[in-house]
């Protein structure tokens, strides 16, 4: 969380969010609500959504053209959400949102 500027009470609702898509639900948890700022609610959110691709599209990929190209897919869109998000949650956090 630290290369995103999040703390650590937001992993677990991220990564659960990013999973299962209604998980989004458990960044407004009141005690993961109270330890994030707007900024950072916006960025918790925003890795949530694009940090996995759709299961069945990756799936679709793998049976039409193979696990290699789904997997490596996955991966490239997974460190694109996060290089996006760590610009975002950084410049959130220099203009103090």
């Amino acid at each position: 969380m630290a290369v995103v500027a999040l703390p650590a009470e937001a992993a677990l609702p991220t990564v659960m969010a990013a999973v299962r898509k209604d998980g989004i639900l458990l960044l407004a948890e009141p005690g993961v609500l109270a330890a994030l700022s707007p900024g950072q609610l916006v960025t918790a959110v925003y890795l949530a959504g694009v940090a996995l691709p759709c299961l069945v599209t990756v799936l679709t990929i793998a049976r039409e053209r193979g696990w290699s190209l789904a997997v490596t897919i996955a991966v490239r869109q997974l460190a694109a959400a996060v290089v996006c998000a760590a610009l975002l949650g950084w410049g959130v956090r220099a203009l103090g949102v």
